[in-house]
């Protein structure tokens, strides 16, 4: 089945996926003053997952009969393993604090310098800083969205 040979086929899928379990669990049963949020961002999430299956229908046609290794696993599971403990830590540290270690955990995992080069890791923490007050004012201050405190705010 050629839907499941691509790497964009599977990342079209998936998208499509999210978009639908984004979309019910935001409507269904839901006040719709406190899922505001979670609402729109449910529908850009579908209009993008449409644009996407609609872009990978229109390729289908244009793929040759070599396709390209789906999943590179070795630089793929250090941002999952990053993205698992940011899910444990969570609720026991808090949003913003698990937020900050987990954007810069990626940004030295996956950045082109590496963190032997003293100014370049002054330049990443201080990205990440300001990526973490730009995102509580986001939240907080902007939307008034509660994100979970846990023993550090």
């Amino acid at each position: 089945m050629i839907w499941f040979k691509s790497k964009e086929h599977i990342a079209a899928i998936v998208t499509v996926g999210i978009a639908l379990l984004a979309l019910v669990t935001s409507f269904y049963k839901t006040d719709a003053e406190v899922y505001l949020f979670p609402r729109i961002a449910a529908i850009i999430i579908t209009i993008l997952a449409t644009v996407l299956i609609v872009k990978v229908i229109k390729n289908t046609t244009n793929i040759g009969s070599n396709f390209p290794k789906l999943i590179k696993w070795k630089t793929l599971l250090p941002g999952l393993a990053v993205g698992a403990v940011y899910l444990f830590l969570l609720e026991i540290v808090g949003f913003y604090v698990t937020s900050f270690f987990a954007y810069f955990s990626i940004c030295v995992i996956y950045g082109r310098c590496d963190m032997t080069n003293r100014k370049r890791g002054i330049f990443k923490l201080v990205v990440s800083t300001i990526f973490m007050i730009v995102l509580f004012l986001l939240f907080w201050n902007l939307l008034h969205v509660r994100t979970p405190t846990g023993w550090l705010i």
